[in-house]
């Protein structure tokens, strides 16, 4: 028996469902992680006519991320409580309105502002929607295949924001790039009312709030000291809110150990398989964001593209991501999700490196570029395949909710870290008398070269995961 069928026995009988649900919470996911990376381009419009500063302008990503990374296990709670359904619905109506203000700002605090409630939004519907998935698709068959839909949506939306941020700014303008959410989010609210039951809990539940407080304020506190560590590793108030974090999720841990109905799911912590894939997502997000945003930042400041012209640059990593996406199911049929992971991994490290060997071509730096974005649902699939194997229906929000949070946290480290790497190289060669493009360069390289510190890591988790998953193997059971 499988994973999957294991963890919610009636999969292996369950009716096959309507691909409806799939298609609107698919839809939802891809405009969250689109809104992560579609600002990015769009930074140097935005700072021109609003006008705003560069700090505010890192804010207007950074207040996007921390709460989405702060609320996300709140918002697996919450559709567990109230509905996923419900929840989801929520999100998308709180994402539409924050998205509707940014698009009308009018100085940098509004934007800000109008930023982090859309990032309350898209945690309170990213939760939920993975939750109706988990919960939907019963399925052994149909769940796997639902699940690559929803990982390669993710990637597909996070690479595919940048090209679509560069088209916006330059054929409209940066406020496009949140008002187009506006259509897509009243289609999804309708045909998700259609096609995607209640999907209540039968089991009456509390929201938990002095818990839930305790995750949002260590998760916001994670968040920003990574977010701040781009000031430098030697920030102070990076390190006083890292520490504050890991004493808050500390008293979390040990508040909720005598709980029957926790928040944070231990018990899915002490699964050797479900903290592999956890750990795993954190590191194929940071590879994901980091790949985007340096890539971004190469063709714009050491080859002096334009914004649409990056966008186009970029295009062939979300390509070669949606490509590999549908060979997902066969090489997970016949290498199983570790063989598979390992490759996806593999293929990371290797445009990595060629990426951190400071080149001067921009087509090599282009393939470079798809070789990695090839690598990205390569691992997401099987991680979140594994990972939630282990959820049972009426954990599926939380349970979900964790997953995400790592995804999430992944993303933030990936770009505090990555980010900071390349700043403080940038800033010595610059000081050593290079050329601004010359010393961009090597700071874009650099930091390309803690991308492959990470996809090496992963290739390490992903032994421990073939280990791991060997009984099943054993089983006749490799693909799921």
């Amino acid at each position: 028996m499988s994973q999957t069928q294991s963890a919610t026995s009636p999969t292996a009988v369950a009716a096959k469902a309507s691909w409806a649900p799939m298609s609107f919470v698919g839809i939802a996911q891809l405009m969250v992680m689109l809104d992560s990376t579609v600002v990015n381009v769009a930074l140097p419009s935005i700072g021109h006519q609003l006008p705003a500063d560069s700090a505010a302008l890192q804010w207007a990503i950074s207040a996007y991320v921390l709460v989405y990374g702060s609320l996300l296990l709140f918002g697996g709670r919450l559709a567990d409580v109230i509905g996923r359904r419900r929840g989801f619905l929520i999100g998308l109506c709180v994402f539409a309105a924050a998205s509707a203000g940014c698009g009308i700002a009018t100085n940098e605090q509004t934007l800000i502002g109008a930023r982090a409630v859309q990032g309350l939004g898209a945690a309170l519907l990213s939760a939920a929607a993975l939750s109706i998935v988990i919960s939907t698709y019963q399925d052994a068959n149909q769940r796997k295949v639902a699940l690559t839909a929803w990982s390669s949506l993710g990637v597909l939306g996070a690479t595919i924001g940048v090209v679509l941020g560069g088209v916006i700014v330059s054929a409209f303008s940066w406020r496009w790039a949140f008002i187009i959410n506006l259509p897509i989010s009243l289609v999804t609210l309708i045909g998700t009312l259609r096609s995607v039951s209640p999907l209540s809990s039968h089991i009456r539940r509390s929201l938990r709030l002095p818990s839930a407080i305790l995750a949002t304020l260590g998760l916001a506190c994670l968040s920003y000291g990574l977010i701040r560590l781009q000031d430098g590793f030697g920030t102070a108030a990076a390190w006083i809110s890292i520490v504050a974090a890991l004493v808050l999720l500390g008293a979390l841990a040990s508040f909720e150990l005598g709980s029957s109905d926790p928040l944070l799911p231990l018990k899915l912590l002490r699964l050797p398989t479900y903290v592999l894939s956890s750990v795993g997502l954190l590191l194929a997000a940071a590879v994901m964001i980091s790949g985007s945003y340096l890539g971004s930042l190469y063709f714009q400041r050491v080859h002096g593209m334009s914004a649409l012209q990056t966008g186009l640059a970029l295009l062939p990593m979300g390509l070669a991501s949606l490509v590999v996406a549908f060979t997902i199911p066969k090489l997970i049929a016949r290498l199983g999700p570790a063989g598979v992971y390992t490759l996806g991994a593999f293929a990371q490290l290797v445009g990595s490196v060629v990426l951190a060997s400071n080149i001067s071509s921009t087509p090599v730096a282009i393939i470079a570029l798809a070789v990695v974005g090839a690598g990205l649902p390569s691992c997401f699939v099987p991680l979140y395949g594994v990972g939630t194997s282990h959820v049972r229906a009426e954990d599926s929000g939380v349970g979900s909710g964790l997953l995400n949070t790592f995804n999430q946290t992944g993303a933030a480290l990936g770009i505090a870290v990555i980010g900071t790497v390349m700043a403080v190289v940038t800033a010595n060669h610059l000081d050593g008398g290079d050329a601004p493009t010359d010393a961009a360069s090597v700071g874009v390289a650099r930091a390309f070269l803690a991308v492959a510190i990470c996809a090496a890591m992963a290739i390490g988790l992903s032994i421990g995961m073939r280990r791991q998953l060997r009984p099943f193997s054993r089983k006749g059971d490799t693909d799921d």
